[in-house]
């Protein structure tokens, strides 16, 4: 079996075992093939470091011009040297096949996996031209739900579903969350003015509430899978 052009580029570049470099050292000894292969990656990977090595210098420091008036200045040829080898550079690393691109797609492999950072996730929208953000979070037994500010035409919307986490929606505005242990924090200052909230039917309590003033509780107004619809408007003009 032939090597892959994959543990060639690592042998060129001393990064196999002791033993595993003694096998395909063999082989090449035996496959003319194989033997040609290395040769040209040994090519190519010289060819890259000398590139690199090219690149890797300062650039010559060039003093502020003395006159007032701005002219147009050629490059210094060493500066534009640098610019040329750098454009070939990039040009042959993008293209596929190249010595560069080889070795540039063998030290990503290499690299490990950068760590992803988890997000809120957000409910997809489900009325046609309306755009809906919004949260899930696992139930607790008791909930509230505390907007920012009131919203002279907000309304929020709420219902029951056999389901074991709470979904918060909000069509419109610029609206962020907040959540804490059994408590949701709406910051509605760009408002929505629409939302849904939709949770559990085993919670056994929902409290919401407009700038720390109470406008709902389930333990007065029960819920049910039937929308119930709430006003987020001031105080006065409910």
């Amino acid at each position: 079996m032939h090597p892959t052009e994959a543990a060639l580029l690592a042998f060129v570049h001393g990064e196999l075992d002791s033993r595993a470099a003694a096998i395909l050292r063999t082989h090449l000894s035996e496959c003319g093939a194989c033997a040609a292969t290395e040769t040209a990656l040994r090519r190519e990977d010289a060819e890259v470091g000398g590139l690199l090595r090219a690149l890797d210098h300062p650039v010559p420091h060039r003093s502020a011009p003395r006159t007032a008036a701005a002219r147009p200045r050629l490059l210094h040829p060493a500066l534009a040297a640098s610019l040329a080898l750098l454009l070939a550079g990039v040009a042959a690393a993008a293209v596929p096949g190249t010595a560069l691109n080889r070795w540039i797609q063998s030290r990503l492999e290499a690299a490990p996996a950068a760590p992803r950072t988890a997000t809120t996730p957000t409910t997809p929208p489900s009325e046609p031209g309306q755009a809906a953000g919004g949260i899930e979070i696992p139930a607790p037994r008791a909930l509230v739900v505390a907007f920012d500010v009131p919203e002279p035409n907000g309304v929020l919307l709420i219902s029951t579903a056999e389901r074991a986490d709470a979904s918060l929606r909000a069509y419109g505005g610029d609206v962020a969350y907040e959540v804490t242990d059994g408590r949701i924090r709406v910051d509605n200052r760009r408002p929505a003015r629409r939302y849904k909230l939709e949770v559990p039917a085993s919670l056994g309590r929902l409290t919401v509430f407009i700038a720390d003033r109470p406008v709902f509780d389930s333990t007065e107004r029960p819920l049910g899978p039937a929308a119930d619809s709430i006003s987020l408007a001031p105080a006065s003009n409910r």
